[in-house]
């Protein structure tokens, strides 16, 4: 749990890093040994980066017969009927429910806008193309198509034949993928009439935590933790503090 408050923040320094970095990045890069180095260093660290998206295997609805939980202005209904404990921070809250699980809800008003920076971080045309060259023309159309084409990106996409220009986008989106499924053991493909988005983690396998990251039709980020009452997640509970 104390990986996730740390890796919040990750994500925001390597994304703004990747930003004022983009220009530049093909010039760094250097030779295609570089690049590939690069590449064989974040797979070997991050064995799980070859899980890509698959559609979710049970699209069965079940509705929630439990309470309601209204934070950060959006609402839903979870199955569970008594919070046994709450914390609330300024930007995240924390729910232990009464013969249920953990859920960890974070604003959707700090999510950054991540898109929009890469494209404002360019000064001239030429980073402008760079950008283009390094994220893809996709990735930059919104903040649910720039998820979608790191959790789509694999280490296969890095091939010793392929241009320097393609190893570095899949490195770069490699990158930022190991920032956002950490240990996930599965990725689902989430949609609905109003929001589409993705699952991290299957619940039913260790350990047992689900992580989604949905956006609606305006391409607001909504990030929920859903976990089980674990004892750890219990200990680290009383480490969040109310300044979050």
């Amino acid at each position: 749990m104390s990986r996730w408050w740390q890796v919040s923040w990750k994500r925001v320094g390597i994304t703004l890093l990747c930003c004022f970095a983009a220009a530049p990045v093909l010039e760094w890069a250097g030779t295609d040994a570089v690049v590939l180095y690069f590449a064989r260093q974040t797979i070997q660290e991050h064995p799980n980066l070859s899980i890509v998206p698959t559609p979710v295997p049970d699209k069965n609805i079940e509705m929630p017969n439990g309470i309601t939980i209204n934070r950060f202005e959006f609402s839903f209904q979870v199955p569970w009927e008594e919070i046994e404990y709450e914390k609330n921070g300024k930007t995240v809250s924390l729910l232990d429910f009464k013969n249920g699980g953990t859920i960890i809800i974070f604003d959707p008003s700090i999510a950054l806008d991540r898109a929009k920076s890469i494209q404002e971080a360019a000064k001239t045309t030429h980073d402008a193309k760079v950008i283009r060259q390094v994220y893809g023309s996709r990735a930059l159309s919104s903040n649910y198509d720039f998820m979608a084409s790191e959790l789509a990106t694999s280490p296969s996409h890095v091939k010793w034949w392929a241009s320097k220009t393609s190893n570095v986008k899949s490195v770069v989106l490699l990158n930022l993928k190991t920032t956002e499924i950490l240990d996930s053991n599965a990725i689902y493909q989430l949609s609905n009439n109003e929001m589409h988005g993705f699952q991290f983690g299957n619940p039913a396998v260790v350990p047992y935590r689900i992580e989604l990251n949905l956006f609606d039709r305006n391409d607001r980020r909504y990030h929920i933790i859903i976990s089980s009452r674990d004892k750890q997640l219990l200990f680290y509970r009383s480490q969040i503090s109310t300044r979050w």
